[in-house]
C-alpha cells in the first residue's frame, strides 16, 4: 500500500508537470488523480489475498478474480461519466499561417473554448476624484486591456459596445448602469466575467478597487485593492489577480511588460490620451477627442495607441481635420510597444488606407487563423469582404460575429445590407425592423429601411421612415437633405427645393452647408437649369474646407460644367486641385481624378484620349479591388463605347455595371444604347426600370418617348414627353434636351 501510494503522487505530480509543459488541459491531472483512488480496492484486495498462504487461499483468489475485474469495470464507467465527453487534448491547436511577406509561420493558437472572454466596465469614481478627473473611470479598464492582451486566454470585450444598449435603457452611459444591467449585457454578449471597480484618491494616492464577476450566476470570482501614487504601476498590480481569478495559465514566452511601456513614459502624454480617448469613445465628441490626442502625440510622437486612436477619429470625423495616415504611419513605426493582436489591428488599417489589398488580405488572414475569436478580426475580414463585395461570405463571418457578440446591433444593419446587395430584400426587412425594434430612438435602422424601400421603387414607404428621422433628429440636416431628394425623384419639386433650403439653414458645418449646396445644385441640374446648378457648385466648393473639397473631383455635378460647353473650367479645376493634393499621396492613384480626366478627354480629344484614361482607371481600380468602382468604370466605357458608335457594346457594358453597380443612371443609359442599336423591347425593359427607381427622371422620359414612337405607340410617346417637359418646365433657353422634346411633342401631336 505504500508503495501504491508513492508511485500515485509520482504520476499525480508527473501529470501536472507535463500539463503545464506542454499546455494539456488541467482535467488530464484530475483524471489520474480519480482513476488512482477508484482502483484502491483492487490494491487493498491485491494486498490482503497475497498475504501469508493459509487453508482459504483458494477462496480469496475467487473473490480476488470477481472483484478486480468488478472493481475495473466501476472504475471506467466513473472516468467515462466525469470524462469521457470527447475533450481535445491540449488548450491549444497548431496552425500554420503565411504573413504579408509571404512567409510562412506555424504557431499554437488557443482554442476558442478555452477563452476567457470578459466585460470591462468604465470604473465608479469616489468622492476624491475631481470633476475634470473622469477620464480616469475610463483608463484603468483601458490600461488593464492592453496589459493583458498579449495572453491570448484573455478575451476584452470593451465598455463602448454597451453603450447603445445603455442609452436605450434610459442611461445616460453604461458608465452609469447598476451592477445588475451590466451583469444582465455581459450575458447578453456571452461574457464569462465581468469586471468593475472603484477609484478614489486618500491621501494623495489612488485607491483600486477591482471586483471580477462571474456572469453566469453573479458569484464574486476574485477581488483585489491596490493603492498607490502612479496610476499605471496599479495597473500592473491588478493584472496578477485578474489572471488568477479567470483562471489563466501561467506560460513561458508571454510577454508581461509594464503597461506603461505600451503607453508612454510622459504622464501628460496620458493623461491627454485618456481624456481624448474617452471623449470619443463614450461622449462622441470627436472636436475635443482630436484636441487631447494632438496634444499626446505632440508630448510623444512614439505614443503607438495615442497615433492609432488618433487615426480612428479622424478618420470618421465629419469635419475632416487631417489626413488620417498621418498617425497610422507614426503607429506603424512604433509598433514594438503593442502586443500583437492590437498590432494586427494597426497594420490592417494602415493596408487598407494606402490601398495594398493584397497585403490587407495577408494580414487579415494571418489575424483571424491566429487569433479566430477575436471580434476585431472578425469585423476587418468582415470589411474586406464589403471591399470585395463578397456578399455571401460578409454574411458568414457576421454571424460568426452576432453568435459571440449578441449585443453589437450594427452587425444587424451590416447583415441587412448584405442582403440587400443580393437581392433578398425580405431578409434585409426583418433584420432591419428587428434592429429598430431593439433601438426604438436609434436613426440607422430607419435609414436603412429608407434606402430599401426606394431600392424597391416604394417611394411612399421610404418617406415615412424619412419623416421618421426627422421626428427623431428634427435638427439634422441630413435627414433632410434625404427627403428633399426623394421629393426630386418623384417630382415633388416645390418641397423638394425647400427641403434643400431648410437644410442649408439648419447645416451647422462647411461641409453639412457644402452638401446642402451640392443638393441644390442637382435640384438646378435635374430641372435643366444649368447656369443655377453651376453657381450652386461653385457655391459648394467655396464652402468645403481644404481637406473636403476633394469629395468634388467625382464626375457627378462637375459635369454640368461639360454640358455648359465649360471644358476649360474643369482642366482648371484639375490643375487647382493637383496644386493642392497631400503630400505623400499619389494623384495619378485616384480613381475620382482618372474618371473626370477621362470624360474631359472624351469631350475635347475624342475616344482614344478617354480610352487611355479609362484604362490607367481601370488599373488602379484593380489594384484596389472595388467591385463598386469596377462598376462604375464599366458604365464608362459604356459611354466611350456608345460615343464611338458601338451601341450594343455600350449596352452590355451598362449592363455589366448594373450587375455591379446598379446606379439608376446605368438603366437610363442602357435604355438609350439599346433603342440607337433598335433593340426596342429591350431598351424598354431597362427604361421602366429607371422609371420606377426615379419617376421623375426627364432623361429617362424623354428616352421612353422615343421607344414607344419607334415601336409605334403615338399615344405613350406623348405622354412620356410631356412628363419630361414637365421636369423641364423653367429649364435653361438653351438647354438643348428641353429644345429637343419641345420639337418632338410638337411633330407627335401634330399627327
Amino acid at each position: 500500500m505504500a508503495i501504491y501510494a508513492g508511485v500515485s503522487w509520482g504520476l499525480v505530480e508527473f501529470t501536472a508537470f507535463a500539463t503545464d509543459e506542454f499546455e494539456l488541459l488541467p482535467y488530464w491531472t484530475r483524471m489520474v488523480l480519480v482513476t488512482l483512488l477508484l482502483m484502491l480496492p483492487s490494491v487493498v484486495m491485491l494486498a490482503w489475498f497475497h498475504g501469508k498462504p493459509g487453508k482459504d487461499r483458494d477462496s480469496l483468489a475467487r473473490t480476488e478474480k470477481i472483484g478486480i475485474p468488478a472493481n475495473v469495470v466501476v472504475c471506467a464507467a466513473v472516468l467515462w461519466g466525469l470524462f469521457g465527453g470527447g475533450e481535445p487534448v491540449s488548450t491549444t491547436t497548431r496552425v500554420t499561417v503565411e504573413t504579408e511577406e509571404g512567409d510562412s509561420i506555424t504557431r499554437d493558437v488557443i482554442r476558442d473554448e478555452f477563452r476567457k472572454p470578459t466585460a470591462l466596465f468604465p470604473f465608479a469614481l469616489g468622492p476624491g476624484i475631481g470633476e475634470d478627473e473622469s477620464w480616469i473611470s475610463y483608463a484603468v479598464p483601458e490600461a488593464l486591456v492592453l496589459d493583458l492582451m498579449a495572453d491570448d486566454f484573455f478575451a476584452p470585450i470593451p465598455f463602448y459596445w454597451y453603450e447603445p444598449t445603455a442609452e436605450a435603457r434610459g442611461f445616460a452611459s453604461v458608465a452609469e448602469a447598476p451592477l445588475v444591467l451590466k451583469r444582465e449585457l455581459a450575458q447578453e454578449s456571452y461574457a464569462a466575467y465581468m469586471a468593475v471597480g472603484e477609484i478614489d484618491r486618500v491621501d494623495d494616492l489612488h485607491r483600486v478597487v477591482l471586483r471580477l464577476y462571474r456572469t453566469s450566476d453573479g458569484s464574486l470570482a476574485g477581488e483585489t485593492t491596490h493603492e498607490g501614487a502612479d496610476l499605471l504601476a496599479l495597473v500592473d498590480e491588478l493584472s496578477g489577480p485578474v489572471k488568477t481569478a479567470l483562471e489563466i495559465p501561467a506560460r513561458e514566452g508571454i510577454e508581461d511588460l509594464p503597461v506603461r511601456g505600451r503607453l508612454s513614459e510622459n504622464d501628460a502624454a496620458v493623461e491627454a490620451f485618456f481624456k481624448g480617448f474617452s471623449r470619443w469613445r463614450a461622449r462622441e465628441d470627436r472636436d475635443a477627442a482630436i484636441e487631447y490626442l494632438n496634444t499626446a502625440t505632440t508630448l510623444d510622437p512614439t505614443f503607438t495607441v495615442a497615433q492609432y486612436t488618433l487615426s480612428q477619429v479622424l478618420e470618421f470625423s465629419e469635419e475632416g481635420a487631417a489626413d488620417p495616415l498621418t498617425p497610422l504611419v507614426a503607429a506603424m513605426e512604433n509598433l514594438y510597444r503593442m502586443p500583437e493582436r492590437y498590432g494586427f489591428r494597426v497594420k490592417a488599417d494602415y493596408y487598407r488606407l494606402t490601398g495594398e489589398r493584397d497585403r490587407a488580405e495577408a494580414v487579415g488572414e494571418m489575424w483571424v487563423e491566429l487569433h479566430p475569436n477575436d471580434l476585431d478580426a472578425l469585423r476587418n475580414q468582415a470589411d474586406l469582404q464589403l471591399w470585395a463585395a463578397d456578399w455571401e461570405g460578409r454574411l458568414a463571418t457576421l454571424d460568426t460575429i452576432q453568435r459571440l457578440n449578441p449585443l453589437d446591433g450594427g452587425v444587424l444593419i451590416s447583415k441587412a445590407w448584405a442582403h440587400m446587395e443580393l437581392g433578398n430584400d425580405d431578409q434585409a426587412s426583418a433584420l432591419l425592423t428587428e434592429y429598430t425594434e431593439r433601438f426604438p430612438g436609434e436613426v440607422r435602422g430607419y435609414r436603412r429601411l429608407a434606402d430599401l424601400h426606394r431600392a424597391k421603387g416604394g417611394h411612399e414607404k421610404a418617406r415615412e421612415y424619412l419623416e421618421r428621422l426627422i421626428v427623431l433628429e428634427p435638427l439634422e440636416p441630413g435627414w433632410t437633405l434625404e427627403l428633399a431628394e426623394l421629393d426630386l425623384d418623384v417630382g415633388r419639386f416645390d418641397e423638394a427645393r425647400a427641403g434643400y433650403e431648410q437644410a442649408l439653414s439648419q447645416a451647422r458645418t462647411s461641409v453639412m452647408r457644402a452638401l446642402a449646396r451640392k443638393g441644390i445644385g442637382n435640384y438646378h441640374h435635374r430641372r435643366g437649369e444649368t447656369a443655377d446648378a453651376i453657381r450652386a457648385i461653385e457655391a459648394g466648393m467655396e464652402e468645403e474646407t481644404a481637406s473636403w473639397r476633394f469629395q468634388w473631383e467625382g464626375v457627378g455635378l462637375i459635369l454640368a460644367y461639360l454640358e455648359a460647353g465649360r471644358a476649360d473650367r474643369i482642366a482648371a479645376l484639375l490643375e487647382e486641385w493637383r496644386a493642392a493634393y497631400p503630400p505623400g499621396q499619389r494623384w495619378d492613384a485616384d480613381v475620382s481624378r482618372l474618371r473626370l480626366t477621362m470624360h474631359l478627354a472624351l469631350e475635347t480629344e475624342g475616344v482614344n484620349a478617354a480610352l487611355e484614361a479609362h484604362r490607367q482607371a481601370a488599373e488602379v481600380v484593380e489594384g484596389v479591388g472595388s467591385e463598386y468602382y469596377r462598376g462604375i468604370l464599366l458604365g464608362d466605357l459604356g459611354l466611350i463605347r456608345e460615343r464611338e458608335g458601338d451601341y450594343s457594346g455600350a449596352a452590355e457594358s451598362f449592363r455589366a455595371a448594373i450587375a455591379l453597380t446598379p446606379e439608376v443612371e446605368f438603366y437610363r443609359v442602357a435604355g438609350r444604347a439599346l433603342r440607337k442599336a433598335g433593340r426596342l423591347d429591350e431598351a424598354a425593359v431597362e427604361l421602366e426600370e429607371a422609371l420606377r427607381l426615379v419617376p421623375a427622371d426627364p432623361h429617362a422620359h424623354f428616352e421612353m418617348a422615343l421607344v414607344r414612337e419607334a415601336q409605334g405607340d403615338v399615344d405613350g410617346a406623348v405622354g412620356h414627353m410631356r412628363s419630361a417637359l414637365a421636369v423641364w418646365e423653367t429649364a435653361d433657353e438653351d438647354f438643348e434636351p428641353a429644345r429637343e422634346a419641345r420639337e418632338k411633342l410638337a411633330e407627335l401631336e401634330a399627327g
